[in-house]
This record gives C-alpha cells, sequence and structure tokens, in this order.
C-alpha cells in the first residue's frame, strides 16, 4: 500500500493558513525577476488570472502541447516555518498520473528555503515532463510562497532542457 504525501494546499488548510494569490507588481516588492528564454514569449495576464506570470513556446508544440512555463506566487496568511511547508513540496508531483521521478533535492535557492522535484507524468495519453521549485521568500513581515513549474513534452526534453533550466535556475530573488 502506498501511502499519498501531504500536498502543500492540505498543510495550509490543516494549519489553517491561507495562500493569496499574487501579480507581479506585488512581486517586484521582493525583488522577482524572470528570464524569457530564446523562442519562448510571456503570455499576457489576463488568460491566467490566478497566475503570476506564464511563458511558452509555440515553435516547440508537439501534437497540440504547446511547452509551458508557470510561475505562482501565494502570499501565506500568517508565517509557517519553510521546512515543514516545504516536506509537502513533492506530494503534488508525486499525485500525478504515472508519474516515474528523475529526481529531487531539498537544496537552498539564493540562500532561501526551497525544494525541487523533476519527472515524467501522463496527461491525456502524452507523456510530459515537469520540473518544479518550491521557494519560500520572507519579506519583512510577509511570507510568500513561490512555485515554478516548466512543462514540456518528454520528447523534447533533452532539446528544451536549457530553457527549462535557465527559467528554473535562472529566476532571480532579491537583489539578484
Amino acid at each position: 500500500m502506498t501511502v499519498r504525501e501531504k500536498s502543500i494546499q492540505a498543510f495550509l488548510q490543516q494549519q489553517g493558513v491561507e495562500l493569496v494569490p499574487v501579480h507581479r507588481d506585488e512581486c517586484n516588492r521582493f525583488g522577482l525577476a524572470l528570464p524569457t528564454p530564446p523562442d519562448w514569449d510571456v503570455v499576457p495576464e489576463h488568460l491566467f488570472p490566478h497566475a503570476t506570470a506564464v511563458l511558452c513556446s509555440p515553435v516547440n508544440t508537439v501534437e497540440g502541447f504547446v511547452p509551458n512555463a508557470v510561475v505562482l506566487v501565494g502570499k501565506l496568511g500568517r508565517a509557517v516555518r519553510p521546512e515543514s511547508l516545504l516536506d509537502c513540496g513533492f506530494g503534488d508531483s508525486r499525485a500525478l498520473p504515472g508519474w516515474v521521478e528523475i529526481g529531487h533535492d531539498r537544496d537552498s535557492f539564493r540562500g532561501l528555503p526551497a525544494v525541487s522535484i523533476a519527472g515524467r507524468y501522463d496527461c491525456d495519453g502524452r507523456l510530459l515532463f515537469a520540473w518544479t521549485r518550491y521557494v519560500v521568500v520572507h519579506h519583512i513581515v510577509d511570507q510568500y510562497l513561490v512555485q515554478v513549474t516548466v512543462t514540456v513534452p518528454d520528447s523534447l526534453r533533452r532539446k528544451l532542457s536549457c530553457a527549462a533550466h535557465e527559467f528554473i535556475d535562472e529566476m532571480c530573488i532579491g537583489q539578484g
């Protein structure tokens, strides 16, 4: 029997902590800067109103799936222990259909508490590769959870690995 790991959302609900989506202008407070890899376009904000940012690569579309990078930033209603929150950072990915993990880590990101996970999963008969990083940012009195996910057809994982690495690893938080 497999025990399902707790998701970020389940943890926050259990703790009674609200997570309110924030947009790019509020992220400027703590210095979030996102790269735009070559051949990737920034999607207009009104198309994904709950996302902080969405990028896509239409030139790399495979069988109707457009590679994408999604940034979700939420402001926590009250501070939580970052390690306890990030302990749940693998649960959502591992719950995806047919998830095959390629790797995960608990390495800090630019000195901030973070976790990341990468793997393949099945989405409506398509094999996709996803890489997600969660970072907890404490700015003055506010605490934020930053989630960055790059999803590409698994057949393009090697071709698009530089773009995925650039987006996940070269995001800046703080003064850079």
